[in-house]
């Protein structure tokens, strides 16, 4: 049976300060002995990760890959969570933040979020070669920083979202929650491609994507996950505004949401390939954000789903 779903849940722009007070993270795990008890472990530089201070960091590692990373000042003593946020074909780690918007959010909920950049002109991912990579470097980080281990979390877009389902394929038990956006498929669900366990996942794409055919590349997709975990509608959203969601449930209760949009950037190149609610920085016609009121913000959405998400 179809459920009612409340369409505050559609909310572009809510609440920021409601938002945090709901979802405050101290972050101070003691570095000391307090009150008798045993200190806890103490963020320290692990591999190429050579700084945990609080600010933004640039860390070069194995494959040429370069990695943003911003710290907030409630980090630096641990127990935050992670959000890994991987760009697309030609983009960069400060492209990826325009459209999501994540460095900010993560300063406001509590999570260091982590932003590698591809190597190559134009930068570019190869799944097979660079996936395994990313993943040490945020298992180093995720060490370094004294993370909690319930709150990491991984997003991407175009090639990034390939990324994001090819992590969740091979360490699904590693993340707690996933978004690919406007995404390549990454996982086949099926022989030696099969995630360890289930994992919430919220699925983005536009209907008038001109690179990524929504019909070729996100219902395939999404299918396979539907197939491999035995997903069932759970509910049904749609504004009547360009944007729907369907909220699927496994038999064990994960989630899937398949959100599909109508929303294109001003590029006709680019179009439905896209950040809705982002800005655009990118050299034209390579401009991905889609900033036009009435459009949600998906980076917004995506870090409200990670907050709603941490692993069991």
């Amino acid at each position: 049976m179809v459920a009612a779903v409340p369409l505050l849940a559609l909310a572009a722009c809510g609440d920021s300060a409601s938002l945090a007070e709901e979802h405050a993270v101290d972050g101070d795990v003691p570095t000391s002995a307090e009150d008798g008890k045993e200190a806890g472990p103490t963020p320290a530089s692990v591999g190429c990760v050579t700084a945990v201070g609080a600010g933004h960091h640039l860390f070069d590692c194995d494959g040429g890959i370069r990695y943003d990373v911003e710290i907030p000042a409630s980090c630096t003593r641990g127990g935050c969570g992670l959000v890994l946020d991987i760009h697309g074909l030609t983009m960069s780690a400060t492209e990826e933040d325009a459209g999501t918007g994540m460095r900010a959010r993560g300063r406001e909920h509590g999570y260091v979020v982590v932003q590698p950049n591809a190597p190559g002109v134009p930068a570019s991912w190869t799944q097979a070669l660079h996936a395994p990579l990313v993943f040490d470097v945020v298992r180093d980080l995720a060490a370094a920083l004294v993370i909690d281990p319930r709150r990491i979390h991984v997003t991407g877009f175009s090639q990034g979202g390939g990324m994001t389902w090819r992590l969740i394929c091979d360490h699904a038990d590693f993340f707690a929650s996933a978004a690919p956006l406007a995404g390549l498929p990454g996982c086949a669900f099926a022989g030696s491609e099969v995630p360890s366990r289930e994992v919430p996942m919220m699925q983005v794409h536009g209907h008038r994507d001109t690179i990524l055919n929504f019909t070729l590349f996100a219902l395939p997709q999404r299918d396979l996950a539907i197939d491999h975990w035995e997903l069932e509608v759970d509910a049904i959203i749609d504004n009547g505004d360009g944007l729907a969601i369907t909220r699927y449930l496994s038999p064990a209760g994960t989630p899937f949401e398949f959100w599909e949009h109508d929303y294109a950037a001003d590029s006709v190149i680019i179009s439905g390939h896209c950040f809705p609610g982002g800005t655009d920085i990118g050299p034209s016609p390579l401009q991905f954000g889609r900033a036009d009121v009435g459009t949600f913000s998906v980076g917004e959405r995506v870090m409200q789903f990670f907050l709603d998400h941490p692993k069991d």
